[in-house]
């Protein structure tokens, strides 16, 4: 067995030592073209094995490149590492861009001969004829051949197979090609969540825990900690987004207390990619396999936790201190105090009869303030109680305990909100508010009935932890501009914004492209000209010169038309980096009657030619809707981009994860943009507008 399966103890690192260990880096720094990758070395310590079925793997750029599959399903594009022996403390680290969260595989939703017409058509910018030229001359025409195929093959009579709503796993697995990584191993899954983009999954027992939804399409860090039996789950993004903090400070995501696997591939794995035929590919930045003293503790990061095997203990715990006792008409606590608050808890319990009753307690400041989760045979139930006063929030009669079975209990407590699980099944959600999480630290077990009921392997964590570096990684800059070039509130009195002077930095509104207009509404707002019954006639920008090609930073207060849906209301506001009418780059919202939810949508014309169906975006839910003001920040260096709605992160990318072999396309204007995206905008209204280099 090769020195990866680490089965011989002389290896094993001992939970004394100070510093990770590393076993496995894969950096990608060796390019490699589409179909080549497997079976080559990693960076160092190993080979990469997995599966490539239609030959869609490649390397450059430093990154590993997922294209997507013809025929999506797993088992058909992934890359592994190993085998690997179990062991606590083994970690896996990946740091990647998934291409889209909401990826799915399944049939088109409409007819091919229609989708070929929009294809030709495609935004409607250039008359016929030049794009045609513009299609000839493109550099990329073998892209478009297989995209041809793909929807040639996913049409309501040729698709073949189910439909596919999990996209990505990364992790632990039994082998290095599992045909379904939801029911193997120790690893993360990305679930389709339609409107709200992501939900990310942790695998837990016999199922997956679904910890949150509206994970963006942002750069993530998944850690994988491996522990004697079961794994602990951590995720991280480059800035703090909903969901996950900002890296090096991970989340603790879940426990698994199950997996019993010896033999483990560490893995990254792909079923499907894009979305309704839209396409773009996933890139891995590095796969780190390592030992992590810390993670080969017995409770890991945890900042309270106890064996707790048996009776009310009235020892100190085996961390965060000693054990309090206490109790109200109902039944009896027993608490640890770690002095922080605690994001995820965890413990398993046994019931010995029917009657068997307890729960985990937590945000415990004084015995008339905590939450508590109550289970037994017969159901479960949320309650809280505030100042003396009990307050029922949920109940559940069709999950319970069950004699003779040991369960696994999390709660998930962070960004204001509580998710209670059972066995991985989600039992309750319910928004606690952030008041009492500085003072109210308290966590521990409550029995009903002490001689029914067996609580052990009780672990509390701080919604953040620092988790060690086996290797160093790629850091990613943050984009972002300190110096103010213009700045407009666009006050004035009613008129076109053509011609017009900003108030900060002294450039003049041109109109770039297109035939729409944007008035000045004499209230401090530009208007889109247009209404639900003469919407704005197709992508119209409106720009100012820009004489810093290589970074522009631009934020745009919108406010979409209309007041709720069913209006048939539509924005399509944004921003434009424009070098000149062949090469720019459009950033907008898409809010449209016929999607629960909202999009930020990019648009990208290289070389003269605009390939329709390479729009990528990400679903926002409900930051965008009708009539509420938002902000939209873009930075963009000619190649990478970030797009933030109200400071937060929803996606980042580089134009290179797109078009590989693209130059960087040089910023020579900066604007506000009006896109054409399956309908036209209906009277958005920017009411500010800055450019910062």
């Amino acid at each position: 067995m090769d020195r990866q399966a680490r089965s011989q103890p002389a290896e094993r690192v001992e939970a004394n030592d100070a510093l990770p260990s590393t076993i496995l880096v894969d950096d990608f720094i060796d390019d490699r073209a589409r179909g080549t990758v497997i079976g080559t070395l990693a960076t160092t310590g190993g080979i990469r094995h997995g599966r490539d079925v239609e030959g869609q793997i490649a390397i450059d750029h430093g990154a590993l490149r997922f294209q997507p599959l013809v025929r999506p399903g797993w088992g058909r594009q992934g890359i592994a590492y190993g085998p690997f022996q179990r062991e606590p403390g083994l970690v896996l680290m990946v740091s990647l861009s998934n291409g889209h969260n909401t990826s799915q595989g399944s049939p088109l939703p409409d007819d091919i001969a229609r989708r070929f017409y929009r294809w030709l058509r495609g935004p409607g910018i250039d008359p016929w004829p030049r794009r045609l030229l513009a299609l000839v001359r493109s550099p990329r025409k073998s892209l478009t051949v297989r995209r041809f195929l793909w929807w040639a093959l996913s049409t309501s009579r040729t698709y073949r197979g189910p439909n596919i709503n999990e996209n990505l796993a990364v992790g632990w697995f039994s082998n290095e090609a599992p045909m379904d990584p939801s029911a193997d191993g120790c690893c993360f899954v990305v679930h389709a969540a339609e409107g709200e983009n992501g939900e990310l999954w942790a695998r837990v027992g016999e199922r997956c825990l679904s910890a949150f939804r509206r994970l963006k399409n942002i750069h993530m860090y998944y850690v994988v900690a491996l522990r004697e039996q079961g794994a602990v789950y951590y995720a991280a993004a480059d800035q703090t987004s909903f969901g996950v903090p900002a890296f090096p400070m991970m989340r603790p995501i879940a426990i698994d207390p199950f997996n019993k696997d010896e033999k483990l591939f560490a893995g990254v794995h792909q079923a499907a990619l894009g979305q309704i035929g839209f396409r773009v590919d996933t890139r891995v930045e590095a796969i780190h396999v390592g030992t992590v003293p810390q993670f080969a503790k017995t409770f890991g990061s945890a900042h309270a936790a106890d064996v707790f095997d048996g009776g009310l203990p009235t020892r100190p715990a085996k961390i965060g201190g000693p054990w309090r006792s206490g109790g109200d008409e109902s039944g009896n606590f027993c608490l640890v105090d770690p002095g922080r608050s605690s994001g995820l808890i965890h413990a398993l319990v046994q019931i010995d009869k029917a009657s068997g009753a307890g729960g985990l307690v937590w945000r415990f400041g004084d015995i008339d303030n905590y939450w508590l989760l109550k289970l037994s045979a017969l159901g479960c139930s949320l309650v809280s109680k505030r100042f003396g006063k009990e307050i029922a929030i949920a109940s559940h009669a069709q999950h319970g305990l069950r004699a003779g079975i040991t369960h696994s209990v999390q709660i998930l407590d962070w960004g204001g909100q509580v998710s209670c699980f059972l066995d991985g099944v989600r039992l309750f959600e319910a928004h606690a508010g952030v008041v009492d999480m500085e003072t109210a630290t308290g966590a521990g077990i409550w029995k009903c009935d002490a001689s029914a009921i067996r609580w052990h392997s009780f672990e509390a964590h701080p919604s953040e932890v620092p988790v060690p570096l086996m290797a160093p990684l790629r850091e990613h800059r943050r984009l972002l501009g300190t110096c103010l070039s213009y700045a407009d509130s666009f006050v004035g009195p009613h008129g076109e914004l053509e011609q017009r002077t900003t108030e900060f930095g002294n450039g003049q509104w041109t109109r770039t492209l297109g035939g729409g207009i944007i008035d000045l509404d004499g209230r401090g707002g530009a208007c889109v000209r247009a209404s639900v019954e003469r919407p704005n006639p197709g992508r119209t920008f409106y720009s100012l010169p820009w004489d810093l090609p290589r970074f522009a930073d631009l934020e745009v207060s919108i406010l979409p038309p209309g007041e709720r849906r069913g209006q048939d209301q539509r924005s399509r506001a944004g921003l434009v980096f424009w070098q000149d009418c062949d090469n720019y780059v459009c950033v907008t919202t898409w809010l449209d009657d016929v999607y629960p939810g909202a999009s930020i949508s990019v648009f990208i014309k290289r070389f003269g030619f605009e390939e329709l169906y390479d729009a990528i975006w990400t679903n926002v839910a409900d930051k965008v809707v009708w009539g509420k003001l938002f902000r939209m920040r873009v930075a963009f260096d000619g190649n990478r981009f970030e797009i933030f709605i109200d400071d937060e992160p929803v996606m980042q990318r580089s134009l290179t994860d797109i078009y590989p072999n693209d130059p960087a396309l040089r910023v020579m204007r900066v604007g506000l943009a009006v896109n054409w995206e399956w309908g036209d905008d209906t009277g958005s209204v920017f009411t500010s507008f800055q450019a910062q280099r």
